[in-house]
């Protein structure tokens, strides 16, 4: 438990660096507008139920989610494990997944997922730590050299009016 909050920092670190995802709101700043709402605290943590169990992103929720936190785009890093289906020296296996999903669709945009069946020694708290910081920092490394701007977005500022259109360099391109 008491690694999760220096990986996610170091995660939120690396994002922001990546220049193809704008402005990437941090978990502090992301903390602060759920503490001050509980209303909001509430729908975040719906909207994250049942997009980690399902898959699916509640429209409806995230298009509060979106207005309220002020973030087109949604990151979400999935960390979880499941007993193996095929023999594996542990019978367990983590599965890592970074996914961004556009708020107001909610379409997956792009995802990166990682496997990994988990040896007998890896067990241990601290083999354990040792292999969620690599595998985390592989998944964030992915999903960075994989990641483009949608083309989508680019083709959607240019139906927007001149006015009111954004500059390449606001959406990461």
């Amino acid at each position: 438990q008491k690694v999760w909050p220096e990986l996610m920092g170091q995660v939120e670190i690396r994002l922001k660096e990546m220049s193809t995802l704008g402005k990437v709101t941090g978990l502090k700043e992301r903390n602060h507008k759920l503490d001050s709402n509980p209303k909001l605290r509430s729908e975040f943590r719906t909207y994250l139920s049942t997009l980690t169990l399902t898959g699916i992103s509640e429209k409806n929720l995230a298009w509060k989610l979106e207005e309220e936190l002020n973030s087109p785009l949604f990151l979400l890093l999935d960390f979880v494990s499941y007993p193996c289906t095929k023999e594996c020296p542990s019978n367990v296996q983590l599965v890592i997944r970074l996914k961004l999903i556009e708020a107001h669709s909610g379409d997956l945009i792009f995802q990166v997922r990682l496997q990994h069946n988990l040896d007998e020694d890896e067990k241990i708290a601290e083999a354990y730590n040792e292999l969620a910081a690599k595998l985390t920092a592989t998944v964030v490394d992915e999903f960075a050299s994989g990641f483009i701007v949608p083309w989508h977005r680019w083709r959607f500022e240019h139906l927007k009016p001149e006015s009111v259109r954004k500059l390449r360099s606001e959406i990461g391109i």
